[in-house]
């Protein structure tokens, strides 16, 4: 989809879509959006993790949530999508919603791990990349660098904004903890998909 096409106007999830639904994972970094990546995959939903081309940042840069990308893909899961998961369910009627969590002090300690590693070689050498990945962190934290009284106050804004922008709408979001132990048990039946066999899987 071009950034200057208008979004498709479906009539409804099982009433005529002209596209499969589309699934977003808007958990913040470090609650398992990447092991939530794979467990979509093995359920048969394409979706990509964090995109670092242009055209994403291009999409991001002119405040849009529709990403190219959802041309060809089923659909986008960390913080790329979550400052735009009221615009894409606007955009895409019918899609899913995975919102992943986690117990704060871990998840503030991993945060501080996270951002004081080293960047990968490949990522400082694209220059994309580094522009992608200050943009959205000072969208979503409000700052680049660690903050732990900053990130935890985003972190239960965010909580509170999806769960509340979602109220009622059971079918539409899943609140999934991996790091505390739920998978499929809870996300396959959530996408209207047998549960699979193996276990879920964990990732970085």
């Amino acid at each position: 989809m071009s950034e200057s096409s208008t979004p498709p106007v479906p009539s409804g999830r099982g009433c005529g879509l002209p596209y499969p639904p589309k699934v977003f994972g808007v958990g913040l970094t470090r609650t398992g959006t990447r092991s939530l990546t794979a467990a979509l995959g093995v359920l048969g939903f394409d979706v990509v993790h964090y995109p670092v081309d242009r055209a994403t940042y291009r999409t991001l840069l002119a405040g849009s949530a529709r990403f190219p990308l959802l041309e060809s893909h089923d659909g986008i899961t960390d913080i790329t999508v979550v400052p735009y998961y009221q615009d894409l369910d606007l955009a895409w009627p019918g899609s899913k919603f995975v919102l992943t969590v986690r117990e704060e002090e871990g998840w503030l300690r991993s945060c501080r791990a996270h951002w004081e590693r080293p960047l990968p070689e490949e990522a400082v050498r694209s220059e994309v990349h580094l522009e992608l990945q200050r943009f959205l962190r000072s969208a979503v934290y409000g700052c680049h660098a660690f903050h732990a009284e900053r990130f935890r106050g985003v972190h239960r804004r965010h909580v509170a904004g999806v769960t509340g922008y979602f109220a009622g709408r059971e079918d539409d979001l899943l609140v999934l903890d991996v790091v505390g132990g739920e998978g499929y048990e809870r996300l396959a039946p959530f996408l209207g998909v047998p549960v699979p066999e193996g276990p879920f899987p964990h990732v970085n």
